[in-house]
């Protein structure tokens, strides 16, 4: 079996993956509210949020699934740096330099790496185990398929940016 085959699944939360529960649920109810106050993000990216929320509220109060909840965020957030990296980039008019092409690059590769490839992994073991209830599975599940509506729009932006440009300049 793979190690995270013979993991024990649904146990309780040790302390450590209580400290990052907590850390995790201030960030996402920061960034809520952020969002919604600056009106900056569409319906994706709040029902993003606020299963975050509701799976670290869940996990919380049932004092279970930490290691699962906490993977999740990991995998969800681990391409948030890049991301954020970009912004900096056009504020500092930087982004149309080789540096905002890596980076897009690298935001586009390691997003779809680590959602659909890890993250199916995991969402294919948390559903096939009897250890992870089904609050915990639907979640997942939510989360993968937001997964699929953000990489829908990173892969229409990359088309239009790289592809497409470089076909233009072909020609």
């Amino acid at each position: 079996k793979q190690w995270y085959q013979r993991r024990v699944r649904g146990k309780e939360n040790s302390p450590v993956h209580n400290l990052v529960l907590l850390l995790s649920l201030g960030y996402f109810l920061f960034d809520f509210a952020w969002c919604c106050f600056m009106g900056s993000e569409g319906i994706a990216m709040l029902t993003h949020h606020v299963v975050s929320l509701l799976g670290l509220f869940y996990s919380i109060y049932l004092h279970r699934y930490g290691s699962e909840v906490t993977a999740v965020c990991f995998g969800a957030e681990i391409t948030n740096p890049v991301l954020q990296f970009r912004w900096f980039l056009r504020e500092h008019n930087q982004y149309h330099t080789i540096v905002g092409v890596i980076n897009d690059y690298l935001f586009v590769f390691s997003f779809a790496f680590w959602r659909f490839g890890i993250g199916s992994y995991f969402l294919y073991q948390s559903m096939i185990t009897d250890k992870i209830d089904w609050v915990v599975r639907f979640g997942g599940l939510s989360l993968y398929l937001i997964s699929v509506v953000f990489m829908y729009s990173i892969g229409k932006f990359f088309v239009r940016k790289y592809i497409l440009k470089m076909k233009k300049k072909k020609e």
